[in-house]
């Protein structure tokens, strides 16, 4: 009877040991890896084991008849059902580093990952090998300059004409910071690009700007181009701010925005919206105009709000003073246009209409998509007679000027952006600078 009972246990006993060491999944590979890789690419993978953890991870590359491992890693070995080993690995290797190894060329390269879990009973384990093969390309796109003269100020723009090679997949101008597309040019060879870019107000004249092309494969070409930059003197303001203009205009942005609310005093309030919503509001505005038809919307010259009065110009620099004391300093981004009141506010130029509602500090506002990166701003509107997605022409009625938002008096802030960066408008309005600058360019008349 003893024996039985022993002969029993020893089988619970056993069984239970079977359940607790049992481990039925195998190791998984997430691969994280784009179709085609560069030089400056990366390979990133995912190895994980559930169960009793890893045991060893491998990955090899292969090409034609070269294979090489590139990263071994033994784990150390699970005795004991209590224990647990690594669960999961996380690989990721630089293209510039594997390049150092002789033998990799252009072409198909497979990737091999070879991972084993840990043993069950110590001596039954799992495999798991998983390829991915991607398409290794070290070659940049090819760019050439067409146009030869660029000239180009502060806070204003230019065209430029280049060709690029059929596998860039994105290409353009980058000034400093800022990067700015090309467009594929109507009726000339299809790797013909044109690029409008700007100079922004705040950025200085040795900033540095190229032209770029950047393939799938992310390897980027950049060249030098021709260019003359002008600098520009802004004019500085000091801007008087009253109780009675505050509570004239806070209530009504306050109660038409969701962004900032209601701060403990007037003048809180007042500086939030000035601040943070511009802030905000720009940032819509510079989204929207990343969104631009790549074509040319647009034939004839742009025009200035007709019989209008220049009140501040693109890029003032204002300080605002309450009871004698600086508060605060904002940049003015556009010009403020005055006529009679609740004059008939006109289209700049042809264009669909992409933003047609309230604004934060612009108020009432009515945005004009141009196309190739340009967009024209109407803000302070007192009503608005289009809407969203509606095609308009040069003249056509928007709306009426007013002073919604953050305005004193009654009259049209007009802003103009050039792939979300504000410029100034005035080169706009000008028929021949549009010509020479942009058009010339667009029908292949690259001097």
């Amino acid at each position: 009877m003893k024996k039985l009972v022993v002969l029993v246990v020893l089988i619970v006993g056993l069984v239970g040991y079977l359940v607790w060491t049992w481990d039925g999944t195998t190791p998984a590979v997430t691969w994280n890896v784009p179709g085609q890789i560069g030089k400056k690419g990366r390979i990133e993978a995912v190895v994980q084991d559930p169960g009793r953890g890893l045991r060893s991870v491998q990955v090899s590359i292969k090409q034609g008849s070269v294979e090489k491992v590139i990263f071994e890693k033994q784990y150390a070995e699970i005795r004991w059902p209590w224990q647990k080993g690594q669960a999961r690995e996380r690989l990721a290797f630089a293209m510039e580093e594997l390049l150092k190894k002789p033998g990799l060329k252009q072409g198909p390269v497979q990737f091999q990952i070879t991972a084993v879990d840990q043993p069950n009973l110590f001596f039954f384990d799992r495999k798991t090998v998983s390829t991915n093969t991607l398409q290794f390309d070290s070659r940049p796109p090819q760019l050439a300059v067409l146009s030869q003269q660029h000239y180009i100020r502060q806070g204003g723009s230019e065209g430029i004409l280049y060709r690029v090679s059929a596998d860039a997949k994105q290409s353009g101008v980058r000034v400093g910071d800022n990067v700015f597309v090309g467009y594929p040019v109507p009726g000339a060879a299809p790797d013909t690009r044109i690029c409008i870019f700007a100079l922004s107000y705040d950025q200085p004249e040795d900033t540095p700007m190229f032209l770029f092309a950047e393939d799938q494969a992310g390897n980027r070409a950049q060249t030098n181009f021709w260019k003359k930059v002008f600098g520009s003197a802004f004019r500085k303001r000091e801007m008087p701010v009253t109780d009675a203009f505050m509570q004239a205009v806070v209530p009504e942005i306050l109660g038409n925005t969701e962004e900032v609310t209601e701060q403990p005093t007037l003048l809180e309030s007042y500086l939030e919206i000035n601040r943070k919503l511009r802030q905000l509001n720009n940032a819509q505005i510079t989204k929207l105009g990343r969104e631009s038809a790549p074509q040319r919307l647009w034939s004839k010259p742009f025009l200035q709000l007709t019989n209008s009065q220049v009140e501040a110009v693109f890029a003032d620099q204002r300080t605002y003073f309450y009871n004698g004391k600086q508060i605060d300093r904002q940049t003015h981004l556009g010009f403020d246009l005055a006529t009679s009141a609740q004059n008939p506010v006109e289209a700049s130029n042809d264009g669909v209409v992409v933003y047609a509602d309230y604004l934060g500090i612009y108020g009432n506002c009515v945005i004009v998509d141009h196309g190739l990166g340009l967009q024209s701003l109407y803000g302070h509107l007192s009503s608005i007679d289009v809407e969203k997605g509606q095609k308009v022409t040069v003249g056509q009625t928007l709306g009426r000027t007013g002073q919604t938002g953050l305005a004193g008096g009654d009259h049209l802030h007009f802003s103009m952006t050039l792939q979300g960066i504000q410029v100034n408008p005035v080169e706009w309005w000008d028929a021949k600078w549009v010509e020479l600058h942009v058009v010339a360019k667009l029908t292949g008349k690259t001097s």
